[in-house]
């Protein structure tokens, strides 16, 4: 996806919409933030609230689309939603 494409980045906000749905069913809450071409998608688990933090999704230095953890860390490819639901829910659950 080009970083510029309008196309690019509703492709990207609907991979957040399906990554917010599969967290709904693992127990946390997820609100997508679309500005401009900021797309953020903020997530809290839902037993421990005072526990949530930022996913980003944009694009990296070669061009293809990522999801980011807040800390600018790769988390999955955007495409990725099952793998990145798994380690978001790890994080963001106290042991």
């Amino acid at each position: 996806m080009a970083v510029d494409s309008a196309e690019a980045i509703r492709v990207a906000a609907e991979r957040l919409d399906a990554l917010a749905a599969e967290l709904d069913r693992r127990g946390f809450s997820a609100r997508v933030l679309v500005t401009g071409e900021k797309l953020r998608m903020w997530v809290q688990n839902r037993t421990f609230s005072q526990v949530s933090d930022t996913v980003y999704a944009a694009p990296a230095e070669d061009g293809s689309w990522w999801l980011w953890w807040s800390w600018a860390d790769q988390l999955a490819p955007i495409d990725d939603v099952e793998s990145a639901a798994v380690k978001i829910a790890y994080v963001l659950t106290p042991a």
